[in-house]
């Protein structure tokens, strides 16, 4: 879905909200529960990453799957303010963290060269990416575990590859991703090429529930920004192969997302160590492979 799209989407919602099946009322849904639903990162505003993203953020309303979104499922959205035990940060500040968090500030021309291709990919199609923070946070892992191999389900436009590769131009290693979509795929390849790093990243193109198991080498970090369900399928496949020490990081593990089955999965395996973070942001699992 194009930015465009998104944002019809978004008003759409809003135009439709007041009134919905068959004449009733969506109790509690107008501007507060538009917020409740898109702005995901609780700074009080819709910004333009959160349109783009607005199509997982309808698709999570739909609770009992049927492919539409009726009164019932839009019911209490926006009644009470931010959920339970969330403090609502004040509009427009982006909460605390807000306050200390500054742009990126490349290190060389190289990395000046891959912020600026980043850029560059978010003014286009975006569908499914990760957010700047969330992009931040993925090289900070890699580069601080001296990560040499990565594998990535869900490759999307590529922007999470490229912040990925910001650490391994620095460890010297390389990205498997994988992607279904083949539009996607060549959008990706495309912007790995103006990011100046097309040689540290591979694209696997085919469902990954069968192309994983192509892998054989050690994986250092795991990736996982794909269909929710699957996550589950995807690490009893791969997690052989995460070495002692490696993580595993899932992407979207808000409760309205995560797969219980995975989280079950990642939490009471005693061999895995589990903590969630960015959780008023979409949250990001990070699981470890203890030694």
């Amino acid at each position: 879905m194009s930015r465009m799209a998104c944002a019809a989407a978004v008003l759409a919602v809003l135009a439709a909200a007041p009134v919905c099946a068959q004449g009733r009322r969506a109790e509690g849904f107008g501007g507060a529960g538009l917020l409740g639903v898109f702005d995901t990162n609780r700074d009080g505003v819709i910004d333009k990453d959160e349109i783009a993203g607005a199509a997982v953020a309808l698709k999570a309303l739909d609770k009992n799957g049927d492919g539409t979104i009726g009164a019932d499922e839009l019911q209490g959205l926006g009644r009470g303010g931010p959920p339970q035990g969330r403090r609502a940060a004040p509009a427009g500040a982006g909460g605390e963290a807000a306050m200390f968090e500054k742009p990126l500030v490349p290190k060389d021309e190289a990395e000046k060269k891959i912020v600026e291709a980043i850029r560059v990919m978010q003014a286009g199609p975006r569908y499914a990416n990760v957010p700047d923070k969330h992009g931040r946070f993925l090289r900070l892992l890699a580069e601080a575990l001296d990560a040499k191999r990565i594998v990535e389900i869900g490759t999307s436009t590529g922007e999470s590859a490229v912040w990925f590769a910001l650490a391994l131009r620095k460890t010297g290693g390389t990205l498997m991703t994988h992607e279904i979509d083949h539009g996607r795929a060549e959008l990706a390849r495309a912007n790995f090429k103006k990011a100046g790093v097309a040689d540290l990243i591979t694209i696997i193109e085919g469902d990954a529930h069968q192309t994983v198991q192509e892998h054989e080498d050690p994986i250092d970090i795991l990736f996982l920004d794909a269909d929710k369900q699957g996550y589950l399928d995807y690490i009893r496949k791969l997690l052989p192969l995460v070495r002692p020490g490696g993580l595993i990081v899932a992407h979207n593990m808000s409760v309205r997302q995560a797969d219980p089955r995975y989280v079950e999965f990642i939490t009471a395996d005693p061999n895995l160590e589990t903590t969630f973070l960015f959780m008023d942001e979409g949250g990001v699992g990070v699981t470890m492979k203890k030694r």
